[in-house]
Parts: C-alpha cells; sequence; structure tokens
C-alpha cells in the first residue's frame, strides 16, 4: 500500500499499474475518477464507495479496461455500539475539522465539495 499527500503529490505522478483503486470521494474533486482509472493495470479492479457519485461508474471502467464493482455498508448495531463504547472510552477518537451551525449546511456542502478536508465537518443542529 502506498500513502500519498494528496495536497503536495499528484498520485499518478508517482504510481501506476496497481492492482486495486479504492475510491472514497466519487468524482467530487479535480477529476479524481479518470485519475484513479489511469492508474490501474489492465483487468484491475475499481471499488466505488460513495455510490451514486459516479453514474457512468461501471461504463467508464469498462471502457478503461477495468473491472469494477461498489461498495455499500449496512448499519449493524452490535458494530454501532462497540464504536460507541470505543469512543467513550477514548481509544479512539475523531479528528473534527469544523463545526458549521444548521443554517450553514451550504457553506459545508461547499467546502466538502473542495475535497480538502482532513476530518468530519459537523453540522449543529442545535446549542443542546
Amino acid at each position: 500500500m502506498t500513502a500519498i499527500g494528496a495536497s503536495t503529490t499528484r498520485f499518478e505522478e508517482v504510481i501506476a499499474d496497481v492492482d486495486v483503486v479504492i475510491d472514497l470521494v466519487g468524482n467530487a474533486a479535480d477529476s479524481t475518477r479518470s485519475r484513479s482509472l489511469r492508474v490501474l493495470r489492465p483487468g484491475g479492479l475499481i471499488i466505488n464507495v460513495p455510490t451514486g457519485s459516479w453514474p457512468d461508474f461501471a461504463a467508464d471502467a469498462a471502457a478503461a479496461g477495468a473491472r469494477a464493482t461498489t461498495y455499500k455498508v449496512v448499519p449493524d448495531g452490535g458494530a454501532l455500539a462497540t464504536i460507541g463504547r470505543l469512543l467513550s472510552s477514548g481509544s479512539i477518537q475523531v479528528y473534527i475539522e469544523r463545526v458549521f451551525d444548521l443554517a450553514d449546511a451550504a457553506a459545508a456542502h461547499t467546502v466538502l465539495e473542495e475535497g480538502h478536508t482532513r476530518g468530519k465537518l459537523v453540522l449543529r443542529v442545535s446549542d443542546d
């Protein structure tokens, strides 16, 4: 696995012929979908996690000689309870990049679409 600092390096300039791309962005910023297809080896697999973010996903992958699939998460009460306990105990922490008032939800969405967030964006529903 290779980690690349997206703010300093374009991934297609440093990797090629990869077996699998896990797309967590969709095509929200900077044509990441077509750039991702270009780094796959022939017959490689691209997995689109933000389902629905790329309407022509399967056709674009096939045209590039790649296999394509999506990944959907199914809610699991037991797993969510475990995650809740880990968060409550401080064993894991979530980095919150910025908190927006609910009235500023459009601004939060704009920040998200820019594709440069490092943590979670939170909408504050009330002061309670």
